[in-house]
């Protein structure tokens, strides 16, 4: 009975957009690779991509800076990690080219969204809600099926344009 309560809070919780936030994975980070490589005058080479994570991301952005170390190669860009934790987002984001919300941070969360803006990087989250806000330049999904979203006004606030062919994968709003 615990379970089924459970997983009928999981699903209502998805469908109303409440906290409903999926571990990034390594088939995320090849979507994320590829956005990298359509954002307009963007050539090949590394990318910095922060990863941003409070406690409750802790293990997730460990994950992904393990899955990441040495470089992940994505279409012909190398993202390099940056484990950047919610307390020194004003320092980390300096540089980067993209930063990952991780453990269910939202980008209004200490000022992420602004930071990132005014440093021209693309914010990524798996949460929907975040994107819809305009707090996020893109939501991915990639389970069962890829969906991307690309919130157009946080796109253009951190100066981020990607290219028609991109823009024919993805969702707008």
């Amino acid at each position: 009975m615990r379970n089924a309560i459970a997983a009928s809070l999981a699903v209502f919780s998805f469908v109303w957009g409440e906290a409903a936030f999926a571990q990034m994975s390594e088939r995320d980070l090849a979507i994320v690779g590829r956005a990298l490589s359509f954002i307009e005058g963007s050539q090949s080479g590394e990318r910095v991509v922060a990863l941003i994570y409070d406690d409750a991301g802790q293990a997730e952005a460990d994950a992904l800076n393990a899955a990441m170390s040495g470089g992940y190669s994505a279409r012909d860009i190398t993202m390099v990690p940056r484990m950047v934790p919610l307390s020194d987002v004003s320092g980390g984001l300096a540089g980067a080219d993209a930063a990952i919300l991780l453990g269910g941070l939202s980008a209004g969360d200490a000022g992420i969204s602004s930071t990132a803006a005014s440093n021209g990087v693309l914010t990524v989250s798996s949460d929907m809600v975040c994107v819809q806000s305009g707090q996020c330049v893109m939501s991915l999904q990639s389970n069962p099926s890829v969906r991307i979203v690309v919130n157009e006004s946080a796109a253009s606030s951190a100066s981020v344009s990607f290219t028609s062919a991109f823009s024919m994968m993805i969702e707008r709003i």
